[in-house]
């Protein structure tokens, strides 16, 4: 049985993360979905909100187990038990800076693989920090994200 981990900050959750999470989910036996603390990033959620912001996304049967981590993620993966790491590319600026951290996770812990999933095209565009950037505005995100995300966004703002 193979577990897979993937790990962000998802901050918030986009459509461009739940495409990923599904696709893990029909490819792996156990995906664990970990919110993580991005310590480059000034949040806009809670790593609990931004938890439950996933979990609505997926819906009550899903098999995906959510959870929040403050832990390395190569540390997060030997202690879940998970052979796999997962990684969303976007395009060939996001390969470059996952092929580093992929790298530097295979350092730590040769025996965990990292594979790359692309995102479906019509989330290609899609970024946490540009979904935020346009609700600051009041632009409608409700293309981009969730409903529940589109509605905490549009409270927050």
């Amino acid at each position: 049985m193979v577990k897979a981990l993937y790990a962000g900050s998802f901050d918030p959750v986009t459509f461009g993360h739940v495409d990923i999470i599904q696709r893990a989910a029909e490819i792996f036996d156990q995906v664990v979905v970990a919110v993580s603390i991005n310590t480059h990033k000034k949040a806009a959620f809670t790593p609990e909100q931004r938890a439950t912001f996933i979990q609505q996304a997926l819906g009550p049967k899903s098999a995906v187990q959510v959870i929040v981590s403050e832990e390395l993620t190569v540390n997060l993966a030997h202690r879940l038990g998970a052979s796999v790491l997962i990684r969303g590319i976007r395009g060939s600026a996001d390969l470059d800076s996952e092929m580093a951290i992929a790298g530097l996770n295979s350092g730590l812990a040769p025996k965990i693989q990292t594979v790359f999933l692309p995102t479906a095209g019509q989330f290609r565009d899609l970024s946490s920090s540009m979904i935020k950037e346009i609700a600051k505005f009041h632009g409608d995100v409700t293309k981009f994200v969730p409903e529940t995300v589109a509605k905490a966004l549009a409270a927050k703002y």
